[in-house]
């Protein structure tokens, strides 16, 4: 994101030429339209000025740079809302307090339900042609889907990977490991002498997350019912209490830390965004190089959803519009290939790899593919209102295995699953 004036020229070119003429031909939503009272969209000559809450340092300045290039009828105001908790907290006290903005960058897991149901958000595809939601990434749509309808049309999108120390296998002869099995083999070999075999990042629910399915189980059944104590998810929680414990493969309580002891080439794998590529080749340098592979297998392989998406609340027709019109261009085919570029984020739409820049730049660096050809394992659990509590409770459970060698993992669980039926029974 922050090295935009890095990538392509022509990828910004083309991408203010797709503001200019439009960039997606969706209409205006049917509650935006109601909600204007037949009022007409904004003409070329009628200034509009739109509210943007962000999660982005940079207030995706270099973006709307070349948006009101384009758009110069159009002005945004972008504001710094925090992190993905923070900007969650801030949206709905302004629900409550009837001061939203009128575009929104929402984390994936974060209150969309809660946000959906207050009758604020405007589902996203509404806005939308079919031909346009047919050119997201399907297992991304289902991420963002409640209650039947599309909220958020995914932006900066990723799925977990296994980082790992190139450098450090080679010196011992060691294949990468394709299954969950063999990462602890290959762990308890090249964890000595101060190093560690394996860890995840600190975001460790979503990596918990597809344990559970590649062992066959789910966090939240088809019918929404939680399932967060399931065999699987028992089963999931035991394997990393064994591996701190029994196998000794990963440092007790170094979760927090585990970005920084990969770095110091103090940790073999590690499990992590691949959205932070760019990043961790910057830090790591010529130290070690760094390897990428797709999350080990168990039963069988399939990796979950992260990063954010943009919504639109309410106003009137004519800031609907003009709305649409801004995620329509954050959300091109050339943005969302640039921003990928730049980080390892995926880009959300279909048409982006087809762009010649960006299949140069996957053949220049073949790491930034990883991710990309492991969304043929994408899956997404539907959001889901206790998403925050199953989140944190997670967390908790992983932190009471690792401290405790003898703690009960279906006790630890049992108690979570009860945390959220109660709040299920409560929510309206």
């Amino acid at each position: 994101m922050r090295r935009w004036k890095r990538i392509s020229a022509s990828l910004i070119a083309t991408a203010v030429v797709s503001s200019i003429t439009g960039c997606g031909g969706g209409t205006a939503s049917t509650g935006g339209n109601a909600a204007a009272g037949g009022e007409q969209a904004a003409s070329a000559n009628q200034t509009v000025t739109l509210k943007l809450w962000t999660t982005e340092k940079d207030l995706l300045k270099d973006y709307l740079d070349s948006f009101h290039a384009a758009n110069s009828n159009i002005k945004v105001e972008a504001e710094f809302m925090g992190d993905y908790d923070e900007m969650a907290k801030k949206v709905q006290a302004g629900i409550v307090s009837g001061s939203l903005p009128h575009v929104v960058q929402l984390g994936q897991r974060h209150a969309i339900p809660q946000i959906a149901d207050s009758g604020k958000l405007l589902p996203i595809e509404s806005f939308m042609t079919q031909e346009e939601m047919a050119d997201v990434l399907p297992g991304f749509w289902q991420r963002y889907t409640y209650k039947g309808k599309k909220w958020v049309i995914p932006f900066q999108s990723s799925t977990p990977v296994m980082y790992y120390n190139k450098t450090m296998l080679e010196k011992n002869g060691l294949k990468v490991p394709d299954t969950w099995d063999d990462l602890v083999e290959a762990g308890k070999k090249l964890s000595k002498d101060g190093t560690w075999g394996f860890n995840v990042n600190s975001d460790s629910p979503w990596y918990f997350q597809p344990m559970v399915w590649n062992r066959g189980g789910q966090l939240i059944q088809k019918d929404g019912t939680p399932n967060v104590n399931g065999k699987e998810a028992v089963e999931t929680l035991r394997s990393i209490q064994d591996l701190v414990h029994q196998s000794k493969v990963m440092p007790q309580n170094q979760i927090k830390s585990s970005g920084e002891d990969f770095v110091a080439g103090k940790l073999a794998f590690l499990l992590r965004s691949g959205a932070s590529l760019a990043g961790l080749k910057k830090q790591v340098g010529d130290k070690f190089e760094i390897g990428v592979a797709f999350l080990p297998k168990v039963n069988e392989r399939w990796v979950p959803i992260g990063g954010n998406g943009l919504g639109i609340f309410k106003s009137d027709k004519l800031h609907e519009e003009a709305s649409w019109k801004l995620v329509s261009y954050l959300t091109s085919k050339e943005v969302t290939a640039a921003n990928s570029m730049a980080t390892g984020y995926i880009p959300v739409k279909k048409a982006a790899f087809e762009l010649p820049q960006f299949k140069a730049h996957l053949e220049k660096d073949p790491n930034f593919k990883v991710a990309i050809d492991q969304t043929q394992y994408l899956r997404g659990e539907g959001i889901h209102p206790a998403d925050a509590i199953i989140w944190s409770g997670i967390v908790k459970a992983i932190e009471t295995v690792h401290n405790d060698p003898k703690a009960d993992p279906q006790a630890v669980l049992d108690k979570l699953q009860a945390e959220v039926v109660e709040y299920m029974k409560t929510y309206k």
